[in-house]
């Protein structure tokens, strides 16, 4: 979707490397799936008369110390003072659709209580207060609305042409459901960019360490970043008991951080999912294919190894009592320089500003050598979508704004957006912007993952080799409820 806006900023920012591109297999793939039919085709202005449109968005990091930087979608509770230049893109997005159609754009963003969140969505749709004309959560969030009728299918609005650029190509392909769409992202908002994951890699460290001839930006546009290079490295001795207390903990040197949720991470890497859709847009579940079942045997393997990788989220460290025991270990270790990989969102980059070492930004690796391309999870909960409440007033003229909003975010938000990115890059770092465009055209979105159906992605989330008996023993539920989803969803 912000392929094009990406080359620009890369030779505006970076060094040009545009004859490099052309001859490499799969940057080329990847800029041809951004082609769209729409483009920067022009949109309607209309006098909306002074209407206020009201936005709903929930505050992703509230209160974290290692998200950092979220102030809202649309509008902001950034003050001018301390405004980012994302925050201060916003703000001039917002006056100008303000201005070209003559109506306000108000909100809340709140983080107090996501249950709370979630109820004044709903509560409002039931006793049809009309509080709020769009909405902002996470998908995994937004999900359990979808069958209890509160939200709009957006494919209904013609004033809405989700062909245009500004709006995900992938997430538009991957979140309709029986042809229904209940949610979206794309350059209207940020933070959905900020929910993909990725990995990151200490170049310091791997400079101290011995692995500074290694190239990982040219293993990946050689198409040989791959899981088995990935855990051949990760394994090469690089974890060390460097306190000298005879434990590997979380004060050590590790090869790889991570988490249990990443598991699932690299099987979308592999270009598998919870489920796919057939030609008529149902879902249908995939986890018991045998590529599944590859992908997960290898990951595994690696994650289970205690001298290798450190798991935030396993034991002992869940044991520990620590508040938050991801910002405690795995978050901690890297930011000090003690981890070589940390695979995670877009969203902690901001809280590595004040780093001593250097680090770069890496896709997930292919699973294996010959795969056509890299693909990336979006958090289901730790990024954001746009939806519309069922019982807006004229949601013609709600979508007409959303359109708006999304043209003029295209043009100034994102690139402000990509510069703030890069600037958390070493400057002579000329691969950053290159590895942001493969992350960024090769997203994934996963309805299994969104509806987590039988608990299946759970499942995924164990530390243990037992998945074939998992999976068959939640599969009767996982298809029960995928059913009553779909019919619901037809009721409507």
């Amino acid at each position: 979707m912000k392929k094009i806006l990406v080359i620009i900023l890369t030779f505006l920012f970076l060094v040009p490397f545009s004859t490099a591109c052309g001859e490499d297999p799969i940057l080329e793939s990847n800029e041809s799936a951004e082609t769209t039919s729409s483009d920067l085709n022009a949109i309607p202005v209309k006098d909306m008369e002074d209407r206020e449109f009201k936005v709903l968005c929930w505050y992703f990091g509230y209160g974290s110390k290692s998200v950092l930087g979220f102030k809202g979608e649309v509008i902001t509770v950034a003050d001018e003072e301390n405004a980012s230049a994302v925050d201060t893109a916003k703000r001039t997005v917002l006056n100008k659709v303000q201005e070209d159609y003559n109506c306000k754009i108000t909100g809340t963003v709140r983080g107090d209580d996501h249950i709370a969140f979630t109820n004044t969505i709903r509560n409002m749709v039931i006793a049809d207060t009309k509080d709020y004309d769009m909405i902002f959560d996470a998908y995994g969030n937004l999900a359990p609305l979808v069958t209890e009728n509160i939200l709009y299918d957006l494919n209904t609005i013609s004033n809405i042409d989700f062909t245009n650029s500004w709006w995900d190509q992938n997430a538009r392909n991957d979140l309709s459901i029986l042809n229904k769409l209940y949610f979206m992202c794309g350059d209207i908002n940020t933070y959905d960019n900020d929910g993909t994951w990725c990995t990151l890699f200490n170049k310091t460290l791997q400079n101290k360490i011995g692995l500074g001839d290694i190239d990982f930006y040219q293993l990946v546009k050689d198409g040989e970043w791959t899981f088995d290079k990935f855990t051949e490295i990760c394994k090469s001795g690089i974890t060390k008991d460097t306190t000298g207390d005879g434990l590997l903990d979380e004060f050590d040197t590790w090869a790889l951080g991570t988490e249990t949720y990443n598991v699932y991470v690299h099987v979308v890497g592999a270009g598998e999912k919870i489920v796919r859709k057939d030609a008529d847009d149902k879902p249908y579940f995939t986890i018991q294919e045998e590529a599944t079942s590859n992908a997960l045997s290898k990951i595994l393997e690696l994650y289970m190894d205690k001298n290798t990788v450190m798991v935030a989220n396993a034991v002992p460290y869940t044991n520990k009592g620590y508040p938050n025991v991801w910002e405690a270990t795995v978050h901690k270790a890297f930011i000090e320089g003690r981890e070589l990989f940390y695979t995670c969102g877009l969203i902690n980059v901001p809280s590595f500003r004040n780093m001593d070492e250097d680090f770069g930004i890496l896709p997930i690796p292919m699973m294996v050598e010959g795969q056509t391309d890299y693909y990336h999870t979006v958090s289901i909960h730790n990024m954001s979508a746009v939806c519309i409440p069922k019982n807006v007033v004229n949601v013609e003229d709600v979508g007409l704004i959303m359109e708006a909003l999304g043209k003029y975010s295209k043009e100034i938000v994102t690139p402000a957006y990509y510069d703030i990115q890069l600037k958390y890059r070493d400057a002579r770092d000329d691969e950053s912007g290159e590895m942001l465009d493969i992350i960024f055209a090769s997203r994934s979105f996963d309805l299994g993952a969104a509806f987590n159906w039988g608990n299946t992605l759970s499942n995924y989330m164990v530390m243990d080799t037992n998945y074939t008996s998992r999976f068959e023993s939640i599969m009767d539920a996982a298809d029960l409820a995928l059913e009553t989803t779909l019919e619901q969803i037809q009721q409507e």
